[in-house]
């Protein structure tokens, strides 16, 4: 079985997804030197004719090609999901970066875990349409406060797992016109009331940027919530 799935998802980057898929082939080949076994798959989602211009250069042996009409982020990595044969799967979107040691350094500290973890990166950088930095919090800390997840997402999308994670707990397809959207938010918050920790990865980075096409953007202009979770609903972790 393979260590790990890395999975990178596009929909309508275009020349965008040029530097996010160079980071992604980075942190692969960084992994692999350290002798973890890589599948590499590109899922492509309702992609526009720039992006899948990009895409058709980038066909090699190695990487995996999954075309999808998902239309949504999280059932798009729930198709990667579907094929992947790693123990482990990792996501990163099509117009985001990794830090080169992300798959190294992820897959060592959840091999070093007592149990199954979801692991984060340790900073986050924005830029783009914005500029921001912060760290990810330790759930299993002292004084993380699990209330914070009713009202704001501790965690971004780009998360490493065990397969067995993602099978058990799949995305759910947001519903934008109903008022429900945030599927990493939501999942975020099924797999804490779960009794899964989610942890940051000392010496990581990713970079997210921020653009005006993005699903933030337009969960933001539609100011949805997401779908009702043993959160909300105040029923206590195990």
């Amino acid at each position: 079985m393979t260590d790990i799935t890395a999975v990178l998802t596009c929909h309508n980057e275009g020349l965008l997804l040029g530097p996010s898929v160079a980071s992604f082939r980075k942190a692969i080949a960084h992994a692999r030197a350290q002798g973890i076994t890589i599948e590499p798959v590109l899922v492509v989602d309702k992609a526009d004719r720039l992006t899948k211009s990009v895409v058709a250069t980038l066909a090699d042996e190695d990487l995996c090609i999954l075309e999808t009409q998902c239309g949504d982020p999280g059932q798009t990595r729930n198709a990667a999901v579907a094929i992947a044969r790693g123990r482990f799967i990792s996501f990163l979107d099509g117009d985001d970066l990794w830090s080169f040691n992300w798959l190294t350094q992820a897959w060592l500290f959840s091999r070093s875990q007592p149990c199954p973890v979801i692991c984060h990166s340790e900073m986050n950088i924005v830029f783009g349409g914005a500029r921001q930095m912060w760290w990810h919090a330790d759930s299993e800390a002292v004084g993380f406060d699990p209330s914070y997840l009713l009202i704001s997402n501790y965690w971004d999308a780009m998360s490493f797992s065990a397969i067995e994670t993602l099978k058990a707990h799949p995305f759910k397809q947001n519903n934008l016109a109903d008022g429900y959207g945030h599927e990493d938010w939501h999942w975020n918050q099924v797999t804490f009331a779960s009794g899964i920790p989610h942890r940051p990865v000392p010496d990581t980075v990713h970079f997210k940027r921020r653009r005006k096409a993005s699903q933030m953007a337009k969960c933001d202009e539609n100011d949805v919530i997401t779908f009702p979770t043993a959160l909300t609903r105040f029923v206590p972790a195990p």
